[in-house]
């Protein structure tokens, strides 16, 4: 019988199956925990979703992961006035509303703060999978992890320094920026953003094909990229847009495809407000 450890782990109460440790050390506005791996032997993931604030991911030679909420000190924006409230004093509270539950080597944290940004950073052994997603008021930050790399953001730029594996990078609005040691054979990858650079740095002996759009930026690259031609598929108006206005549309995609060092797997650059790097290490 397949056996399951799980902890789960909430500011403020503590919960633990299995033979597990969990240490607890709260500080002020921050909140830390270490949480083990079912299997600290074997790769782990790590998935973290923050509404409000930032995430800054550290690769480090230990087998269990390290997390830290730290609540900032001010609201994000001022509150109207509340009648009700006059000559009252507003109470808030400092708790990050921090989560964490890991079962069968994957590890969840999230933190619950809807009204103040909690910044989230975490250290994690070098070997990690990781999904991380923000939403508002942070940017992503990740530094020497080895492993498949998922990252979402939607206002805030995307930093990842030294990585080797896979990536798969998409932000709004912020620069993306990746700079890879070795990257992980035979997997397609994608780097897209829509308000900002997109600047990637990888091996000069990497093969991929590449598909390249800036709408509104220009493209630089450090490789030779042998531009390969592709039929222009002509898209015109379904039935239902053609009765709107009774007009006939065809449209040509602006995207770029070429390959780098005679192909290889997909890589998709992608921005609209900005250019596109390709450098070589």
């Amino acid at each position: 019988m397949k056996k399951h450890n799980r902890i789960s782990f909430i500011i403020g109460s503590i919960l633990l199956i299995g033979i597990s440790t969990l240490a607890l050390d709260q500080e002020g506005k921050v909140d830390r925990a270490t949480v083990p791996f079912s299997d600290p032997s074997a790769p782990g993931t790590v998935k973290v979703t923050v509404f409000r604030g930032g995430i800054t991911v550290t690769g480090y030679s230990g087998r269990e992961v390290t997390v830290e909420a730290r609540v900032r000190g001010a609201m994000l924006q001022e509150k109207e006035t509340n009648e009700k409230a006059k000559g009252m004093r507003l109470i808030s509270s400092p708790a990050s509303g921090l989560s964490i539950t890991e079962e069968d080597n994957v590890m969840s944290i999230g933190t619950q703060s809807m009204k103040t940004a909690v910044d989230v950073t975490i250290q994690v052994p070098f070997k990690t999978t990781l999904k991380l997603g923000c939403f508002n008021n942070g940017d992503i930050s990740v530094d020497k992890v080895t492993g498949e790399i998922e990252v979402n953001n939607h206002n805030g730029s995307i930093t990842l320094t030294d990585i080797t594996g896979s990536v798969v990078a998409n932000t709004f609005n912020g620069e993306l920026k990746v700079t890879f040691v070795s990257i992980a054979p035979d997997k397609p990858m994608s780097f897209s953003t829509w308000n900002g650079d997109v600047d990637v740095t990888l091996p000069g002996s990497f093969k991929a094909d590449v598909k390249m759009n800036s709408e509104q930026g220009d493209i630089y690259s450090d490789f030779d990229v042998q531009i390969k031609p592709q039929p222009k598929q002509a898209q015109k108006m379904n039935e239902e847009e053609k009765e709107v206005d009774g007009k006939f549309r065809i449209k040509f995609d602006k995207t770029i495809f070429g390959a780098i060092n005679g192909g290889g797997p997909e890589f998709t650059f992608k921005t609209f407000n900005g250019d596109i790097y390709l450098r070589k290490k």
